[in-house]
C-alpha cells in the first residue's frame, strides 16, 4: 500500500484512518460481532481491494480480511464494505437496516421478499458449504451483517449481505422459487431434480451490482442421469436499469441469431424483476485481453481488426435503438468529464491548468453537431469475448445512443495503458492500437476519424482520474496528463 496522502475531502476527514490497512484491521476486529458463534475469529490481515470516493457525497471502501478460526488455526478469506456517506446519513441508513420488519412475515406493511434476514440466509449458507479450508468464494458468513462503526461514522457490511443488492445473498444460498423452473429447464425433457448450486462472485461493486456465475446440478429422476449446466446472474441496484439492460440484449442477441452482425452477446433468458436480476448464457471464449498478453502478434494484431470490425458494426446499425438515459448523451459526458476534472485538480493541483485545458477542448469537440449511434459504453478488452469464428460483446450496462468516437477512444486509452499494469510491453500495446485504428475507420465514415485525438484525450483525463483513487498514482497521472496534451496537439493520433 502506498504512503502517498489521498486527495482530501473535508466532507469526510475520517478518510486517512479508513484508508489505513493496519487501524482498520484493528477496527474490524472490535466491531465485527459474530453470528451464531461465541468464537471470535482473529482478523490476521486487512488490504484494501476497491475504493470509490463521491467527493462530498458517498466513499465505499472494499477490504479483504485474512482470518483465523479459534482452535483449529485455519485460515479464511472475508470482503466486507465500509460506506461512509455525507452529512449524518451512515448513522440513519444503519439505524433503519436494524428497524427493518422480518420479510418473511406476512402483516401489511412488511418489506418485500427480496429482503430475506441475512439469519437465515446465513444457516443455507452454512448448510450447503463444504468442509475444509474456505476461500472468499465458498465460505459461509461467520459475522453479523452489518454494523456501525460510530469513530468512523462508517455502514460495514460483511459479504454477501449488501441492502442495496437485497437478491446477492437470495442467490448466493441457492436457488430462489422464480428462479428454479428457468434453471430446470436448461436441463430439458425430463423430470429433473436440483442436487447442488454453486453461485460464485465474478465482479462485485457494492451497492451498484454484482455478477455471479450459478452452477446447477441436476439428476432425472427415471434415469439418474446427473448433468450440470451454468448461467451468469447479473443484480442491479435499480429495476430501470436491469430492464434496460434486458431489452438492449434481447435485442441485440436476436438480430445476431437471425445472422444480422458481427458479433453476438449472451442470450439473455430472463429478467427477475422482484429481484432486479438478469439472467443470460455463458458465452464461452478467450478475451482479447488474454489474446494480447499470451499471443503473439500473428494471434493477436487479427483479433484486434475483428475487435474493430465488431465496433463498427455495432456503431453503424441504425436498426436497434438504445434506451433514453435520465440525461442526454452530451450532458451525461460533460458533466462525467468535469466531475473526473475536478478529481484529477484536487489529486495534483499543480497539474491544474493543463487539466482545464484538455477539458475546455473536449467540451467543445462535443458541441459539434454529432449523429448518436448504438455505442457500448465501457469497452474494454475483457468485454470482448473470441470462441473460434464467433466474437461476443459482454456487459452492455452502459449501453446508449451517443457519440461513436467515445467508444473508440476510451478503448484505445486502455489499450495504450494496458503496459501500466500488466506484461505487456509498450511498442506491442502501440502496435495493437494501429492495427485498432486502421481496421476501425476502414469501416466507417471518414469524417468520424478527426473526432478522434480529441476525444483520446478526454478518454486519458478519466483514465488518470480513476487512477488517482489508488495507489502509487502520482506519477501515472503526470504521464497520461502529457499524453492527453499531446494528442490534442496532433503528435499521438
Amino acid at each position: 500500500m502506498s504512503t502517498k496522502p489521498f486527495p482530501a475531502d473535508p466532507s469526510f476527514p475520517q478518510l486517512r484512518s479508513a484508508r489505513d490497512p493496519e487501524l482498520m484491521r484493528e477496527v474490524f476486529q472490535r466491531h465485527l460481532q459474530p453470528l451464531g458463534k461465541k468464537e471470535v475469529y482473529r482478523i490476521r490481515e486487512c488490504w484494501i481491494s476497491r475504493f470509490f470516493h463521491q467527493q462530498a457525497q458517498r466513499c465505499t471502501i472494499q477490504y479483504t480480511l485474512r482470518l483465523e478460526e479459534p482452535g483449529t488455526g485455519r485460515e479464511r478469506s472475508q470482503l466486507v464494505t465500509g460506506t461512509m456517506y455525507d452529512k449524518d446519513r451512515t448513522r440513519r441508513i444503519s439505524e433503519n437496516l436494524r428497524q427493518r420488519p422480518d420479510p418473511r412475515s406476512k402483516a401489511p406493511g412488511d418489506a418485500p421478499p427480496a429482503f430475506a434476514p441475512f439469519r437465515h440466509m446465513w444457516e443455507k449458507l452454512r448448510r450447503r458449504s463444504n468442509p475444509g479450508p474456505k476461500t472468499l468464494d465458498d465460505a459461509p458468513p461467520f459475522f453479523e451483517p452489518f454494523s456501525y462503526v460510530p469513530e468512523l461514522d462508517m455502514l460495514v457490511e460483511v459479504f454477501p449481505y449488501d441492502h442495496q443488492l437485497p437478491a446477492l445473498s437470495l442467490l448466493m444460498a441457492g436457488p430462489p422459487p422464480e428462479l428454479e423452473p428457468l434453471l430446470l429447464a436448461r436441463f430439458g425433457p425430463g423430470d429433473w431434480r436440483i442436487e447442488a448450486w454453486d453461485a460464485e462472485p465474478v465482479r462485485y461493486l457494492a451497492g451498484t451490482r454484482v455478477v455471479l456465475r450459478l452452477t446447477t446440478r441436476a439428476r432425472e429422476a427415471a434415469s439418474s442421469q446427473a448433468e450440470e449446466r451454468r448461467l451468469y446472474a447479473k443484480i442491479y441496484h435499480t429495476g430501470e436499469m436491469g430492464e434496460r439492460v434486458h431489452r438492449v440484449a434481447r435485442t441485440l442477441w436476436e438480430k445476431a441469431s437471425a445472422g444480422g452482425e458481427r458479433f453476438t452477446v449472451g442470450r439473455p433468458i430472463a429478467y427477475l424483476d422482484g429481484l432486479r436480476t438478469l439472467i443470460q448464457e455463458e458465452v464461452p471464449g478467450t478475451t482479447l485481453q488474454d489474446k494480447l498478453l499470451r499471443e503473439g502478434d500473428d494471434e493477436a494484431i487479427p483479433a484486434v481488426r475483428r475487435a474493430a470490425r465488431a465496433l463498427a458494426a455495432l456503431h453503424l446499425d441504425r436498426v436497434v435503438v438504445a434506451p433514453r438515459p435520465r440525461l442526454p448523451w452530451k450532458e451525461r459526458e460533460v458533466t462525467m468529464l468535469e466531475g473526473k476534472g475536478g478529481l484529477l485538480r484536487r489529486a495534483r493541483p499543480r497539474l491544474g491548468p493543463e487539466i482545464e485545458e484538455v477539458i475546455r477542448a473536449v467540451v467543445a469537440s462535443l458541441e459539434e453537431e454529432v449523429s448518436p449511434a448504438p455505442t457500448h459504453g465501457d469497452l474494454k478488452p475483457e468485454h470482448i469475448l473470441f470462441d473460434g469464428d464467433r466474437l461476443a460483446l459482454l456487459d452492455l450496462d452502459s449501453f446508449l445512443e451517443a457519440e461513436p468516437v467515445l467508444d473508440v477512444a476510451r478503448f484505445l486509452a486502455l489499450l495504450a495503458t494496458m503496459p501500466l499494469h500488466s506484461t505487456l510491453p509498450q511498442d506491442r500495446a502501440w502496435t495493437y492500437a494501429r492495427a485498432f485504428v486502421e481496421e476501425y475507420f476502414a469501416h466507417v465514415p471518414e469524417s468520424w476519424r478527426a473526432r478522434l485525438p480529441i476525444l483520446y484525450a478526454g478518454a486519458l483525463l478519466r483514465l488518470a482520474a480513476e487512477i488517482s483513487q489508488g495507489s502509487n498514482w502520482h506519477d501515472r497521472i503526470e504521464a497520461l496528463v502529457e499524453e492527453a496534451k499531446g494528442s490534442l496537439a496532433g503528435k499521438v493520433w
